[in-house]
């Protein structure tokens, strides 16, 4: 079904809007961590906490009005079937909440855009509709060239202080393979629920967790350092980057369609990139740069094998009925 034009274009803003929205989500943590001298974990903990009460009236409201249809499995349960996508987030969330104690932002930016190969990796593994991916030469070649340019941007940035340690090339590869993860995880265990109710529940479970591995691991005692700036802006990234970023998101997919709704959102380093170096003087060598580029383009070329392989499908469904 065709959208009208006015509707497409409110998609591709509501997808500019998570562009702008997830681009600055690494500026505000390397700003916590290394401007501010604030305990990641804890930093973590506290901005999705702020995510999650944002959640909670939501999933309230919407667990008593929303009733399984024909079909869709009765007697299921969101809060049973969001506990492997929870744990997966939660792993995904704490990597990359963490990340920039061991990485520059605009490394961040880049590297987090290899989680759409793993996306499709675990596709291929779980989901049976993607393995006619492997088929494609454009998802052999965009693999490849998203590899080789995040381990351009690796290794130069090894050399270089302040971009990126070795444990941070571990932190952000776990936490890319997280992502991957959980998008293919919510496809399996949430199907049939409400976008808001599923991110809501997982929303909830993910606080939770972030809250224990900030007392375990983290030094809460860091944020009573935090000016009354610093909790606007905990609040304000939170928002941004947890609340709003997915509801503009998942409105543009709603339109568009995962495919090019992923396709527009490669331009999100760029803009991290660029308010990095305003903001925090933070830039990338030109080895760093081009291998950054190498990644989203690898990226570009993932995208396009996906929308020819869902495109094969549609023109051979009718030949199936």
């Amino acid at each position: 079904m065709s959208h009208p034009l006015g509707s497409r274009l409110a998609a591709v803003a509501c997808l500019l809007g998570a562009m702008l929205s997830w681009g600055c989500i690494p500026i505000f943590l390397r700003f916590f961590v290394t401007h501010q001298g604030l305990d990641p974990w804890a930093v973590n903990a506290v901005r999705y906490s702020v995510a999650a009460l944002f959640w909670l009236p939501v999933v309230l409201a919407l667990r008593q009005q929303w009733r399984p249809g024909p079909g869709e499995g009765r007697g299921r349960s969101v809060w049973r079937d969001a506990l492997i996508p929870s744990a997966i987030n939660i792993v995904a969330q704490e990597t990359y909440g963490i990340s920039p104690a061991y990485a520059s932002a605009p490394t961040i930016g880049f590297a987090l855009r290899l989680s759409f190969l793993f996306t499709l990796l675990f596709g291929l593994v779980f989901l049976h509709e993607e393995r006619l991916l492997v088929r494609r030469r454009s998802f052999v070649a965009g693999a490849a060239l998203c590899l080789v340019g995040v381990a351009a941007m690796f290794i130069e940035g090894l050399t270089r202080e302040g971009s990126v340690s070795l444990a941070g090339m571990g932190i952000l590869l776990l936490s890319t393979m997280g992502w991957g993860g959980y998008a293919v995880s919510v496809r399996k265990c949430m199907a049939g629920y409400p976008v808001r109710l599923g991110f809501g529940v997982v929303s909830l479970y993910t606080a939770g967790g972030l809250i224990v591995l900030a007392l375990a691991f983290g030094r809460p005692a860091s944020l009573a350092r935090a000016t009354g700036v610093v909790w606007a802006a905990f609040g304000v990234s939170a928002f941004m980057g947890i609340a709003l970023g997915h509801v503009l998101y998942y409105r543009g997919i709603h339109r568009l369609g995962p495919v090019v709704s992923s396709g527009l959102l490669l331009g999100t380093p760029f803009l991290t990139y660029a308010g990095a170096a305003v903001l925090l003087g933070e830039t990338l060598t030109l080895v760093q740069t081009l291998g950054g580029i190498a990644v989203v383009g690898g990226g570009a070329m993932l995208v396009a094998a996906k929308a020819q392989t869902e495109m094969a499908a549609d023109e051979a469904a009718p030949a199936l009925d």
